[in-house]
Formats: structure tokens, C-alpha cells, sequence
């Protein structure tokens, strides 16, 4: 019997109707005879109510109201799923234990007026607790023997800070493969998005962790295949709400899918794919509407080719360029490095680079802009030789294209800045990503929308020949 990690989006945990589709084809897929280790997300929704409560409580002008409105809305976001389903009521049991930590832990922020990292993961992962045991039941009324089982249970061990935490899987494997006996007999399905740390506390595998969570899961117990079911059939060649003719990306490598999902498509994780690299677990992006379709196959390295092609591309919104500035840079060295570090000490993360002898440019989330600017204008208070001027840029977004060897080939860089310039956009920066399977760069955010359509007409139009 050979054995798939399926890993359920929230997205497809929305309504009643969509947990009916997500059962029936595992139910499906068990009655043929595949062991089936679900891993799941918290219902569509649910993690961003609870970060917001957490948030709520923390006002010192709450009460015990608040507490107890975020838990009544908590438990109506989940009647709307469970309501009218045969196993209704015990739906309603299996998640009163969560619902309970939840009110606990918000009293005991909203009493204590602060909101630790630990409260926060421990907070956060009571989506995932909510959603396991609620997907079980429905299987078993749909005639499928099935269990929950909390990361806790399987033993998966975190590791790393809080909020954005990693798995030790050489430490993780004993109680993943202490799991292999029961698939045999009935589905698990297991909690997402977090692990347990060595004094353990839980922690946090990022926001969209539970495609990690599967990847770990498809690692340690050496699985024949792992399944992102999504809404979308897998990768696309463009955001379709961009592109609307934009079409299925058949094959990735690893690298592509990671740079895709580091630049903003979050159809999946970049860390997803990190426990597989080595082992001959077949990975596949699927759409629920049509899960034994392939989606999206993705390999750990595809058949080498002579030139470059393009897969895909790339963009986000939100970004703010930060440029500094210092003839001195030259003959000063570790100054990038001062500055980058500083940065970094923030908690804020550095998407793409640029940088020359006297400049260095780099791209930020907006919303960390003022943060940064205040700690660079501290830094010109000390005096750090070479950083003379800087500015921030914002109102802009970056665009790319990925592909295996598109930063390596001239043709891929001119046919893009080509392309944008012909949008009449003018580009803040340019930087590639590792392995040369990335080429971005930023352009005005009110230009964006044309840059994508355009760059998709430049690239994937049929009559329009790979290269010059």
C-alpha cells in the first residue's frame, strides 16, 4: 500500500460545502487502498482572528467581553462549516477543549497586559487544534476510520525561535515513524503550522507552516508522494487575477518553486520543499476539484537544457527600496554588512539586492519603512564611516521572472527591461536570486498591473520565439 502525505489548505476548509468535497475525496482515495496521513491548516480565516484577538486583548481598555466575543466568533466560524452535518455534534465536542485554551490564554494576556512570543505560538496553534479533530470526525462519518493527531503526539520537535521556527527532523523521525503502524488501518490527520520545542513550548513554523508541517511529515515517513491540495490547479505562469489567460505551470524544479514562493506565491511555502531534497518522495501541487490530476509536478532538478526558460513570473506589492550612499564605502570595509545587520536585528527581512562599490540598495517590506529609517539615521549619528546619504523609496513593487538559468543568459535581462521599458516604467533596482533561477527588479507600484501583463505577452505569447 503506498503511502501520501496530503497537506489541506484552509483555503478548502472554508464552508460546509468545501470540508463535504475535501472528505469525499480522501475518502475516496482510502477506500482504494492508499495509507493517507493528512496534515491540516486552520479553517480559512482563523489564524488572522486569532492574531487579531491576541492584539485586542492586549488594549487596556478591554474586558472580559472581549475575550468572550472572540471565542463566541471563533465558535460561529466554525458552526458555519460543521452546521447540518451528520456528525454535527460531535464536531461541536471535538473542538470544545480548543475553544476553552483559547479563552485562557486571551484572559490571561488581556490580565497580564503583555503578549509574549511564547503566548503568541501557543495562541496561533489552537487553529490547527480546532480544524484536525473537526476534518477526523467528518471522515468517520463518511464511513472512514480516522484519528487526530497533534504535532505534540507525533513529535515534532521545533527548534529555532518562536513564530518562525524550524523542524528538527533527524529528532522528529522516531515519532513520525511511530505513526507508519496505524495508516495501515485508518487516516491521521495531523496539526499543521507548528512543532514542540525541547522545553516544551510550541512554536510557530511561520505563517503558512503547514505546507512545511507536510514536507517534514512526507520526510520522516519516507512517503511515496506528498499532495498540496489547493483551489487552484498549481502553479500558474502569472497571478491570474493579473493575467486571466495565464496557464498551468506543469513542471518545477525545487529551486524554481522555492524563488516563486520567496517572491510571493503563496500557493506554497518556500521552506516546503527543504526535508525533501534527496529522497524520491513525488511532490505534486493538486486542485481539490480535481486531485488526481498531476497540477503541478515539482523535481528536484529538471533535465538540463542548452538556454534559459522562463516558468513563471513574480511579483508583490508593499515593498520599499532603501538606498545608501558613501564614497567611503570604498576604502571602509563592513559597512553593507553593519547595515544589513542592523536591519536584520530589527526583525525585518531583506527581499531583493543591489549594490556597487560606493552604493548598496536593497528591498524591505513597506511597513517596516520608518523603522528602518530611524535606525539608519542612528547609525549616521555614530558616525559609521560610508553611510553618508540613504533614502527610501516607496510606492513600489517588484516583478520577476524564474526560471532554471534565467539570471545566467543576457537575452532573459534585455527582453525584460526591454519589455518594462517600453511600459514607460523606469527600474529602481535589479537583483537575481541564488542559482541564477531569479531575475526581479522594482518598478512604481502604479505601473505594475501593465509590467505583469506585458511581461507575460513578452515571454509566454506561442508565437513569440524563446529568445531572441
Amino acid at each position: 500500500m503506498s503511502l501520501a502525505v496530503v497537506k489541506v489548505g484552509g483555503s478548502l476548509l472554508g464552508s460546509s460545502d468545501e470540508l463535504a468535497s475535501v472528505v469525499a475525496a480522501l475518502a475516496e482515495r482510502r477506500r482504494a487502498g492508499e495509507r493517507l496521513l493528512v496534515v491540516a491548516s486552520a479553517l480559512r480565516g482563523v489564524t488572522d482572528q486569532l492574531e487579531a484577538a491576541a492584539l485586542d486583548a492586549l488594549d487596556p481598555r478591554s474586558g472580559g467581553e472581549i475575550v468572550r466575543a472572540v471565542v463566541d466568533r471563533l465558535r460561529a466560524r466554525h458552526e458555519e462549516v460543521i452546521a447540518g452535518h451528520p456528525a454535527a455534534a460531535a464536531m461541536r465536542l471535538s473542538t470544545r477543549g480548543a475553544l476553552d485554551g483559547v479563552e485562557r490564554l486571551l484572559t490571561g494576556i488581556r490580565l497580564m497586559g503583555e503578549l509574549t512570543d511564547r503566548a503568541h505560538d501557543l495562541l496561533l496553534a489552537h487553529g490547527e487544534r480546532l480544524s484536525a479533530p473537526l476534518l477526523a470526525e467528518a471522515l468517520r462519518v463518511a464511513g472512514v476510520d480516522a484519528r487526530a493527531v497533534t504535532a505534540e503526539e507525533a513529535e515534532l520537535r521545533a527548534v529555532g525561535p518562536f513564530r518562525v521556527g524550524s523542524c528538527d527532523l533527524a529528532a522528529s523521525r522516531a515519532g513520525l515513524q511511530a505513526l507508519q503502524h496505524e495508516l495501515h488501518d485508518r487516516i491521521l490527520v495531523l496539526t499543521g503550522f507548528y512543532g514542540v520545542n525541547d522545553a516544551g513550548d510550541i512554536v510557530l513554523f511561520g505563517r503558512g507552516g503547514t505546507d512545511y508541517t507536510a514536507g517534514v511529515a512526507a520526510a520522516g515517513l519516507a512517503a511515496d508522494a506528498l499532495e498540496l491540495w489547493k483551489d487552484v490547479p498549481g502553479f500558474l505562469t502569472a497571478d491570474p487575477l493579473a493575467v486571466p489567460e495565464a496557464r498551468l505551470v506543469p513542471e518545477l524544479s525545487f529551486d524554481e518553486a522555492c524563488e516563486l514562493g520567496y517572491y510571493g506565491a503563496r500557493i506554497l511555502h518556500p521552506r516546503c520543499l527543504e526535508p525533501l531534497r534527496g529522497s524520491a518522495t513525488r511532490i505534486s501541487l493538486r486542485a481539490l476539484s480535481d486531485v488526481a490530476a498531476a497540477g503541478t509536478r515539482i523535481v528536484e532538478r529538471r533535465e538540463p537544457r542548452s538556454d534559459a526558460q522562463v516558468s513563471a513570473l513574480v511579483h508583490r506589492d508593499g515593498v520599499a527600496v532603501v538606498r545608501v550612499e558613501g564614497p567611503a564605502m570604498v576604502n571602509q570595509p563592513g559597512v553593507a554588512g553593519r547595515i544589513l545587520t542592523a536591519v536584520g536585528e530589527l526583525g525585518v527581512n531583506v527581499d531583493a539586492l543591489a549594490s556597487s562599490m560606493t552604493s548598496l540598495s536593497f528591498t524591505i517590506d513597506d511597513r517596516d519603512a520608518g523603522l528602518v529609517r530611524r535606525t539608519l539615521r542612528l547609525l549616521q549619528e555614530q558616525n559609521v564611516v560610508g553611510l553618508e546619504r540613504f533614502e527610501l523609496i516607496r510606492d513600489v513593487s517588484l516583478v520577476g521572472v524564474v526560471g532554471d538559468g534565467v539570471a545566467a543568459h543576457a537575452w532573459v535581462a534585455a527582453r525584460m527591461l526591454s519589455c518594462l521599458a517600453g511600459c514607460g516604467l523606469h527600474v529602481e533596482l535589479i537583483s537575481h536570486g541564488p542559482g541564477d533561477v531569479g531575475l526581479s527588479c522594482v518598478v512604481p507600484a502604479g505601473g505594475l498591473h501593465d509590467a505583469i501583463a506585458a511581461l507575460h505577452a513578452a515571454f509566454f505569447t506561442v508565437d513569440v520565439p524563446s529568445r531572441p
